[in-house]
């Protein structure tokens, strides 16, 4: 159940990302794990993590709209930390 919920935080952050503009070119962001609410985010920059960090709130609102009502969607989303990773898929 707990591989279910971060699949549907995954799933729903990346179709956020998507429509937000922010996975274009070579930018990219994924999360890595949730704990206590917590999505922790890897990107694939410095300019795209200091943007997911001044969109932090609006992006977690959007993701815990886009999970509601789907199956195994157990996870509620208080907050983002962001950091900088090579290789970000």
């Amino acid at each position: 159940a707990e591989q279910l919920a971060l699949a549907q935080v995954r799933l729903a952050w990346a179709e956020v990302m998507a429509e937000a503009g922010l996975d274009r070119g070579p930018l990219s962001s994924r999360v890595t794990r949730v704990t206590g609410g917590t999505a922790h985010v890897e990107a694939s920059d410095g300019m795209l993590a200091q943007e997911v960090t001044l969109r932090a709130e609006g992006l977690v609102w959007a993701v815990n709209q886009r999970m509601r009502g789907r199956p195994g969607a157990t996870i509620e989303l208080r907050r983002v930390a962001v950091s900088v990773g090579r290789g970000t898929a």
